[in-house]
């Protein structure tokens, strides 16, 4: 029992020399990182939680109001980014970070760390970012000032202020950052998916979104809507139909279109895709198959099939009239409650005119002395039949 008790002295006593040798060396006890169900100590200058929501590029400019959380021998701790732009990194001192990028602000202060602490135990990261404010005026459904999360790209910053207007010139946009205003072509963005322009906006920017004028637009009036759309000279019909998603969800077969003359045409779907776009024009889509009416001295009378190569008189044959019936010369258009007469071999039909052939002059002087016999027959068996 003495052997054992003297054999307990000595090593509590050579642990006691090893300790004492250990602080009178200046050498450093480094922590061992214990089970993750045990817990670790926290020092947090900002005595709040903060939390990384998504993951972060290198490129990210630091700037007042940005979290860091700093791992080290002594512990866990949290510091934000002062007004002045340093950081103050307990038992080390102030480094200034305004300004640089993530990678070189972290660099920036692992250095400052390790003047004090090993290397190999030094860790910094980033864990929350700073909201940012953006001004976006002009074109756009809400404009005005907001602050969105940093490294937000200009097509999602646009989706906050609600999206662009119909009327919003997308290849002229004004960006002003600082000292310098930056042009920016968004339309390269969204119809050809050059991903360049759609740039990543930074804390304090101003975008302009300048409105395409009157004479540089074309109205589109379909079931769903009317709007009016920005017209570029180097686009088709087609083109522009389908930077717009509303509209592709038509299932449209014909287009009618009213250049700013006042003449008016249609064609089909496929040969309307291929039109160059004229500025101020009305373009009407169809959804249904668009008929021409016709009416009076035909064999069959209603609807019939519109094609945009036909005239009237096309369209009178079709309908089986003939030469001892119906008249060619006085056939009569009726469009927008509007009715003359036109040239049935030449005058152009729209979808939707009711045409009017009215009988001949033969027909019509036969009915009426058909009518006059008929009356006559009439009156004279009346005349009989009172004498008896």
């Amino acid at each position: 029992m003495r052997h054992v008790l003297t054999c307990m002295l000595l090593i509590f006593f050579a642990a006691l020399e090893s300790f004492a040798g250990s602080e009178a060396s200046g050498s450093m006890i480094y922590p061992v990182f214990q089970d993750k169900s045990e817990s670790v100590q926290r020092h947090t200058i900002t005595q709040e939680q903060v939390l990384l929501e998504k993951a972060v590029d290198s490129t990210y400019i630091v700037g007042p109001g940005d979290f860091f959380e700093l791992l080290s021998p002594k512990g866990l701790d949290v510091v934000q980014v002062s007004p002045e732009g340093t950081v103050s990194v307990p038992d080390c001192g102030m480094v200034n970070v305004d300004r640089m990028t993530l990678k070189d602000a972290k660099i920036a202060i692992q250095q400052l760390m390790t003047l004090k602490y090993d290397e190999r135990y030094v860790r910094v990261q980033i864990v929350r970012m700073r909201k940012m404010p953006v001004t976006v005026l002009g074109a756009v459904v809400l404009p005005g000032r907001r602050s969105l999360d940093p490294q937000t790209r200009l097509s999602t910053a646009l989706s906050v202020f609600g999206g662009l207007s119909t009327r919003a010139d997308r290849s002229k946009m004004l960006l002003y950052r600082g000292t310098d205003t930056l042009l920016v072509d968004y339309a390269q963005f969204e119809d050809n998916g050059v991903e360049g322009w759609n740039i990543m906006l930074e804390s304090g920017d101003v975008l302009y979104v300048p409105y395409i004028s009157s004479e540089g637009s074309i109205t589109i009036k379909s079931s769903l809507s009317t709007m009016s759309i920005p017209c570029y000279s180097n686009k088709t019909l087609g083109e522009l139909f389908d930077t717009f998603g509303s509209l592709k969800e038509l299932n449209v077969k014909w287009i009618n279109v009213k250049t700013p003359d006042g003449k008016v045409s249609t064609y089909d779907l496929a040969t309307a895709r291929d039109l160059r776009a004229i500025p101020q024009s009305e373009v009407e889509l169809w959804e249904k198959e668009p008929f021409v009416y016709v009416g009076g001295a035909v064999a069959t009378m209603g609807k019939a099939p519109y094609n945009p190569q036909y005239h009237a008189i096309d369209y009178i044959a079709a309908s089986g009239v003939t030469i001892i019936t119906g008249s060619w010369s006085r056939v009569t258009m009726i469009r927008d409650g509007k009715s003359k007469w036109i040239d049935p071999y030449h005058d152009e039909i729209l979808p939707g005119d009711y045409l009017e052939i009215p009988r001949t002059v033969y027909e019509s002087v036969k009915d009426v002395v058909l009518f006059l016999a008929s009356l006559l027959t009439v009156i004279s068996t009346a005349i009989i039949i009172a004498h008896y």
